[in-house]
């Protein structure tokens, strides 16, 4: 995400841009919606209290949190909606604009998280607004997703919100049949969208539905290629709203933004090279690709992820591969110390290897060992960047957005300056 927004804002601000990836990062593994900011003076179980605008939330992680990119670059956060938007105007069937506050949408651990941006077929679950009466759907193929666990998670939660909510799970045979019943979500997401399956998987679930449900809650599997099949399915049922919940990995939702990043690179003519890159002397600003080819741009913006993308690394030290940046866990110097003293004692605690990535300043610009900005003509985007673990923190594609559209913007202006 951090990447290819950077991408889309450098080249809508007229530089001419070059996006080069060794693989998919995070994105495609998250859960199809976009966290921004819960509020992290909300006490714990308080449901209510996130329901606030994610814009807020952002502001007061970032008074209290000195370290978080929201704190960085606390000066830019009044542009946070726009770069939010941003995102949504490229990518319009696959996110709706920015929320007024954030929504509580359910996830397959039977718990709800505060979202700031989410699929269209996502964005009705938020439980401060579902009907009082649901259905959740479990597959008789699909072990992996409890219903049941979902049903009751949405139940205590509807209470913390001083809501009664009956949530009744309904089990579809309609995968029953196929030839291999243990299939992945991705298989069957591709099987939903064959001709004619959801007018079956319909007339499956019109026999099962409880009298007087206002929603159906759905598994993440409503077609690789677009959440519209959840609206098809509600017209199958005479106007059921049905919504899909949020992904764990592996992630159809995920999988969503990231074809759908894809086609807007595609569709603003930005071309994308699948190969590493190296650069065999830092601070020369010429890198190579895996075809051998070399370039010498005007900017660069590092995108490259924490541990997943491969954009920090742990292999006896701490490094960052591409430059050998300095890496930081908040003020801590990131090396080849025990990693357990990185680590926190409790699963709930604040685990400093997950924060460790390059220090920028408030202009996204990455810190040398001397605390200035490692080169002019390098910025940093996304998880990349330390002082906030994107998972824990639940900032993690709110971050990506900001960090990218700010960090595209100024690596364009740098290159206009060039011209």
């Amino acid at each position: 995400m951090a990447g290819s927004i950077a991408a889309l804002r450098a080249k809508a601000k007229g530089a001419q841009v070059i996006l080069s990836r060794r693989a998919f990062g995070a994105t495609a593994l998250s859960s199809g919606a976009v966290d921004v900011a819960p509020d992290p003076a909300a006490p714990p179980g308080d449901l209510k209290s996130q329901l606030v605008s994610p814009e807020l939330a952002a502001r007061e992680i970032a008074r209290t949190r000195p370290n978080h990119p929201y704190a960085v670059l606390v000066d830019k956060l009044d542009r946070l909606k726009e770069a939010l938007s941003f995102a949504a105007a490229h990518l319009p069937d696959l996110l709706c604009p920015p929320l007024v506050r954030n929504a509580l949408l359910p996830t397959p651990l039977g718990t709800v998280k505060p979202a700031g941006m989410a699929q269209p077929a996502q964005a009705g679950a938020d439980l401060a607004s579902l009907p009082q009466s649901i259905a959740v759907v479990q597959l008789s193929v699909n072990p992996s997703f409890d219903a049941q666990l979902v049903a009751r998670g949405l139940e205590r939660s509807a209470s913390l919100l001083g809501r009664k909510l009956s949530a009744a799970v309904v089990e579809s045979h309609f995968f029953r049949n196929i030839e291999d019943a243990l299939r992945g979500c991705y298989e069957l997401a591709e099987l939903l969208e064959q001709p004619g399956a959801i007018d079956e998987f319909a007339r499956d679930l019109r026999t099962r539905l409880p009298e007087g449900v206002g929603a159906l809650l759905l598994p993440p599997i409503m077609g690789r290629h677009g959440s519209s099949l959840a609206a098809e399915l509600s017209n199958r049922l005479g106007g059921l709203p049905c919504w899909e919940i949020l992904s764990d990995a592996s992630s159809v939702p995920g999988i969503r933004l990231q074809e759908g990043l894809n086609s807007a690179l595609t569709r603003a003519g930005i071309p994308v090279i699948e190969s590493d890159v190296t650069c065999s002397k830092p601070g020369s600003g010429v890198f190579t690709l895996g075809s051998g080819e070399s370039i010498e741009p005007s900017a660069v913006v590092l995108a490259t992820g924490k541990f997943i993308g491969g954009g920090i690394v742990r292999t006896q030290r701490f490094f960052e591969p591409l430059l050998d940046l300095p890496l930081f866990a908040g003020s801590t110097r990131a090396e080849d110390q025990y990693i357990g003293d990185l680590l926190a004692e409790n699963v709930q605690g604040k685990h400093q290897a997950f924060r460790v990535g390059v220090r920028i300043d408030s202009s996204l610009r990455p810190l040398g060992a001397s605390g200035g900005p490692f080169d002019p003509r390098l910025f940093a985007a996304g998880s990349v960047i330390s002082g906030y673990d994107p998972a824990a923190d639940k900032t993690g594609l709110g971050v990506a957005i900001f960090t990218g559209y700010l960090a595209g913007e100024a690596a364009a202006s740098l290159v206009l300056l060039a011209r």
